[in-house]
């Protein structure tokens, strides 16, 4: 396998897959303003979507969407060590976590590197950082968010938590979500 990814981007969460399921991965960096590799491919011709993380498989199929990739790379562990069995309510509900944090936190990310005005980039980090009240309940009443251990579905938490410290300044996570803070300490 070979990911096309650039730190410190959502690629990260692929990356700790890999290492967690003890999957060997190649490493492709695409610089992110030029969207161009290490050999100076362009991103577009890998993936006609233009973004990362991509994954190319070894039957040199492509898959894009991070959490596409980590839903397929964790079911290719026998073991099933970061996911569930497919059909049943604990994959649902890693699912459910997967589709949250890809479309009401990781998309609404990327508006913080368009060019929008003072007062809309405010709105986008408030609505991004509000977005954590959802782990901080589950993360009350269990270690992890699914089935009481790590899964694909922390994984992800943990880059949108390290991503919105990273773009929001200020962002007091102990003091808002200290369950989600204790996590990070946990998992980190």
């Amino acid at each position: 396998m070979r990911l096309y990814w650039s730190p410190p981007m959502a690629s990260l969460a692929i990356l700790i897959l890999a290492r967690e399921a003890g999957m060997p991965i190649e490493l492709t960096k695409v610089d992110p303003l030029t969207r161009r590799t290490q050999d100076g491919r362009l991103l577009v011709e890998i993936n006609p979507k233009n973004c990362m993380p991509v994954l190319e498989r070894d039957d040199g199929s492509i898959l894009t969407e991070t959490a596409v990739i980590l839903d397929w790379m964790s079911a290719q562990d026998a073991q099933l060590r970061c996911t569930a069995p497919a059909r049943t309510d604990a994959h649902l509900r890693i699912q459910e976590w997967m589709v949250y944090f890809a479309t009401e936190q990781h998309k609404l990310a990327t508006l913080l590197f368009w060019d929008i005005g003072g007062e809309a980039k405010q709105a986008v980090k408030a609505r991004l950082t509000d977005r954590f009240a959802l782990p901080e309940e589950r993360l009350g009443k269990a270690d992890f968010l699914v089935a009481d251990r790590f899964t694909i579905a922390d994984i992800y938490l943990l880059v949108m938590v390290r991503g919105c410290l990273h773009l929001v300044e200020g962002f007091d996570l102990a003091g808002r979500y200290p369950k989600v803070e204790a996590f990070m300490t946990r998992v980190s």
